[in-house]
């Protein structure tokens, strides 16, 4: 009885390894990654960009004003060139007003997206660079109206960017990039997210 017990508890220790094995090298990986990986941090303003409300068969209403318009990311240079960055673009609210004589309705529609991307950076010379990135983005949707109505949608795309990105000192720099948020159609529209950003980079 004794040899069955053991025997049977070491065909499964063995059984298992495998699986411990697949949890645990990665996670040392990762771990000793981040560990030796260099952080930073980025803010960049992004063009407004622009939108329009049906207003009825053949009447379209454009937004009328320029929200501002920002995106927050932070990442970690894996080697001089690889990073993987996270991000978070808040868009405002482009408002409406409805365009009927004597009508006080009006309307937003609000936008931001989460992303997700790895991005390779290609040394030029001692202060720039050029650089881009692929990944996923998640994007965000709402309309409000004043009668109270309400709806929300996301739009999940892959997204990439392009940009060129020059060194002021050896922590700080200023990206000029291009990014592609994904376009399709959703409950609200259809809709086309791109934007151009400029901003400041902060590595540690």
């Amino acid at each position: 009885m004794a040899r069955s017990i053991s025997t049977s508890l070491l065909k499964a220790a063995v059984k298992t390894l495998p699986h411990r094995l697949l949890v645990t090298i990665p996670l040392a990986w990762i771990t000793s990654t981040a560990l030796a990986a260099d952080p930073y941090v980025g803010l960049s303003l992004a063009t407004p960009g622009e939108a329009r409300l049906s207003a009825g068969p053949s009447l379209t209403v454009k937004n009328d004003n320029h929200p501002t318009a920002f995106r927050l990311y932070a990442g970690v240079s894996l080697d001089p060139n690889w990073s993987l960055e996270a991000g978070y673009g808040a868009f405002g609210s482009w408002r409406f007003k409805d365009p009927t004589p004597g009508s006080r309705d009006t309307a937003r529609l609000s936008s931001n997206v989460l992303t997700l991307a790895g991005r390779y950076t290609l040394a030029l010379d001692d202060t720039f660079s050029a650089f881009g990135k692929a990944g996923v983005a998640v994007n965000h949707f709402r309309y409000r109206d004043s009668l109270g109505q309400s709806e929300k949608d996301r739009l999940v795309r892959p997204m990439w960017g392009l940009g060129i990105e020059a060194r002021l000192s050896p922590q700080l720099s200023v990206p000029l990039e291009f990014e592609s948020f994904g376009s399709g159609r959703t409950q609200l529209g259809q809709f086309h997210q791109r934007k151009l950003e400029i901003g400041l980079r902060l590595s540690f």
